[in-house]
């Protein structure tokens, strides 16, 4: 399993917002404006929760449909 990484901590504001760490902010790219996606699970409720940022999670889901074409294809060559 890969190591998890410690980037600080972030405090819940008033109206339930929270800042990102700026350390992770500096790793990821992440600038003002872009989306970030937040899962989480009902079975999670005591565990948290997991964010990415939309335009990764796209290029993650794109590389995926691409195997799954290839995998197709040589499903149909059999």
């Amino acid at each position: 399993m890969a190591e998890l990484e410690f980037y600080g901590s972030a405090t819940v504001g008033e109206r339930g917002q929270i800042a990102l760490p700026a350390s992770l902010r500096r790793e990821l790219n992440i600038k003002a404006g872009d989306k970030i996606l937040i899962f989480g699970k009902r079975k999670w409720k005591k565990w948290g929760f997991i964010a990415a940022k939309a335009e990764v999670l796209e290029k993650l889901l794109q590389e995926i449909e691409k195997e799954i074409r290839k995998l197709m294809e040589g499903a149909k060559k059999e």
